[in-house]
């Protein structure tokens, strides 16, 4: 086997992982605006609720004010009763007194069924409050706990890049440099392993010589078609690697 190899291959496993957990953090910016939005809109139909109470309120008062006022006024028709001197004109006071306490007894209809109307979004109001509140402290403990996520995600990924440079020391200067225009041009797989004579990478078929002295692991070789460095991963030292790294 060769050793250069295997640092590669150790070196890809790291790559591979680093990928990985740099993955699982992406959706957090995401996962963090979700979380905002779905708050704002509650909290948009709290404030709705709200104005619908106090909108509510306010036509409350004013049909009140209207009762109020049509009830002095029925107070003054009466007063003019013992001052009326004809029958005429003493019909015609019934018929506004009658008149007003009609449109008294609407208005008081009405009154009460906004009482009805206002008990009940008080009662709507107080519960989205509560609710409010909890989505307010779920809301925090949920970004705490992406914020946990995202620095335990960098500590394993710096971990992982520690364990890396501790490769690359043993690594030939020559191979490093392979390495990294790989990786810049390939993205971030510069090592790739192949299975049933197929580059798992691109997916194309090794020409059988090739694949032969692969078996061989004899020395560093590169796929034909997109040139990364490959290996036969049956061997049991690149296993080794990869139940090594696998819990990291």
């Amino acid at each position: 086997m060769s050793e250069q190899l295997r640092f590669l291959v150790e070196l890809q496993y790291l790559e591979d992982k680093k990928a990985a957990y740099s993955k699982s953090r992406q959706g957090a910016p995401q996962q963090l605006t979700t979380l905002d939005q779905e708050f704002s809109r509650f909290e948009g139909e709290v404030v709705l609720k709200k104005a619908e109470l106090e909108h509510t309120q306010k036509i409350h008062r004013a049909v009140e004010q209207e009762i109020a006022d049509l009830a002095a006024k029925l107070k003054r028709t009466r007063s003019r009763m013992s001052e009326i001197k004809n029958n005429r004109e003493y019909q015609a006071t019934l018929k506004e007194i009658e008149d007003r306490q009609k449109e008294i007894s609407d208005r008081e209809d009405h009154a009460l069924e906004l009482m009805e109307t206002l008990e009940s979004l008080n009662l709507e109001v107080k519960a989205l409050d509560r609710d409010l509140t909890r989505r307010k402290a779920e809301l925090a403990r949920q970004k705490q706990q992406i914020e946990q996520d995202g620095g335990q995600v960098e500590a394993r990924i710096a971990h992982l890049e520690s364990l890396q440079q501790q490769v690359l020391k043993r690594l030939d200067p020559e191979l490093h440099q392979r390495w990294q225009l790989i990786l810049q041009r390939q993205g971030t797989t510069a090592v790739t392993a192949v299975e049933h004579g197929i580059c798992r990478s691109c997916h194309l078929n090794l020409p059988p010589q090739k694949l032969i002295e692969l078996q061989r692991d004899r020395e560093i070789m590169f796929c034909p078609h997109c040139h990364r460095f490959i290996y036969w991963p049956d061997h049991e030292q690149y296993s080794m690697i990869r139940d090594d790294y696998e819990n990291l």
